[in-house]
């Protein structure tokens, strides 16, 4: 977190610092993820990241049941 707070010349706090739990949101984050490339829907946009296309999180490798 020095490390951001340094790059983005800008005060940088836990999340825990305004009440929230750090824990419950990184598990609520891979979920958000995880239904998103379920549903083949892109994880990186041209708007928020900067990339050319929207873009996947990769291939989902599924194992057949039984």
């Amino acid at each position: 977190m020095v490390a951001l707070a340094e790059r983005l010349d800008a005060p940088v706090a836990a999340v825990e610092a305004v009440g929230w739990d750090g824990d419950a949101l990184e598990a609520q984050a891979f979920a958000y993820l995880a239904v998103r490339s379920l549903r083949g829907l892109p994880l990186s946009l041209p708007t928020t990241t900067g990339v050319s296309h929207p873009l996947s999180g990769g291939k989902l490798h599924r194992v057949p049941a039984g």
